[in-house]
């Protein structure tokens, strides 16, 4: 009898020490036994530390972006006050050229009154003379026109510029505030860590790649597996390979196509509308109206005969004057 009950006690206690070793767990077992739930609340906190310091980075990188966009605003609006100066200066130099054609017309009737009086008050030198300093004047301000016109030209196309920073910028900011990549974004994969779980990838920021957001790793037009990113550099990223995602009997290999998932992405803001371009100038500089071949007060282009000694000397051809320099440097 009491060898029966001396076995029993063995029994018992053998049982109690299973249920002891059992309740113990495995230190490399994640919620199993006391000490598997203790590696699993220094996993959680430890996955919550990451994603504390991830969303630390990501509004930060929000800042920075609303900081650059403030910039560029800035910019726009400098270019937009510089374009309207030179319009206006265009408008007063268009004014300035019809004044000039007015006071033209104006010397043409007088001369044209002079020609009946010509053989009573003799020679026209004066009156050829100012029609020539009137013709230089033209010359000058065709010169400053076309000056005009190409600053405003180069104005324009800075304008146009700035505008596309402006809507790229707000892409930018639209992709990373919604989480979410470009959905355009097309690249490939450099190198597998298939030990590691990650691999990295030939794109990054340049083409709209954003840390936290999830893209499809694609082989003969069809998905085979999903990535989170976790890194992102100018020319390159890093993702983590979800688990669960990959397709049965695939693997992720080097030069798979990546791309953004295909469903609709949240809509970029439309840019500010742009300012209403001046009213553009007329094509053709403005120039005198030829005169007649016969015309006696022709201007100086006209030959004047050899053998007249009372003919006025031609005068020479005024320099242009120096364009104006260019605002923009």
């Amino acid at each position: 009898m009491a060898n029966i009950f001396a076995i029993l006690t063995a029994i018992v206690l053998a049982l109690a020490g299973f249920v002891a070793f059992k309740n113990k767990g495995n230190n490399q077992d994640e919620g199993r036994g006391y000490d598997g739930w203790i590696l699993k609340r220094q996993n959680m906190e430890a996955a919550l530390a990451r994603k504390q310091k991830e969303l630390k980075d990501l509004r930060q990188d929000l800042a920075d972006t609303e900081t650059e966009l403030d910039g560029v605003n800035k910019d726009n609006a400098t270019k937009t006050e510089e374009n309207g100066v030179q319009a206006k200066k265009n408008a007063d130099l268009k004014a300035e050229v019809a004044a000039l054609k007015a006071e033209a017309k104006a010397k043409a009737a007088e001369v044209a009154e002079k020609e009946d009086s010509i053989k009573e008050f003799g020679d026209v030198d004066q009156v050829l003379a100012e029609l020539r300093e009137l013709q230089s004047d033209l010359r000058r301000i065709d010169l400053d026109i076309t000056q005009g016109e190409a600053t405003r030209a180069d104005l324009e196309a800075q304008r146009a510029g700035v505008e596309r920073s402006l809507a790229d910028v707000r892409k930018r900011i639209s992709w990373r505030v919604s989480g979410e990549s470009n959905p355009d974004a097309v690249t490939r994969i450099r190198s597998v860590y298939a030990t590691l779980g990650f691999v990295t990838l030939a794109g990054g920021d340049n083409l709209g790649i954003v840390k936290n957001s999830t893209l499809e790793v694609v082989r003969d037009g069809e998905p085979i597996a999903k990535l989170l990113v976790t890194t992102v550099e100018s020319n390159g990223a890093a993702a983590d390979i979800i688990p669960d995602s990959v397709v049965d009997g695939e693997s992720v290999q080097t030069g798979d196509t990546v791309r953004a998932p295909q469903t609709d992405a949240p809509a970029a803001p439309e840019p500010a509308p742009a300012p209403a371009s001046p009213e553009p100038l007329e094509d053709a500089p403005l120039a005198p109206e030829p005169e007649p071949a016969d015309d006696p007060l022709a201007p100086e282009a006209e030959a004047e005969p050899a053998d007249d000694p009372l003919a006025p000397e031609p005068e020479p051809e005024p320099e242009p004057e120096p364009a104006e320099a260019d605002p923009f440097g």
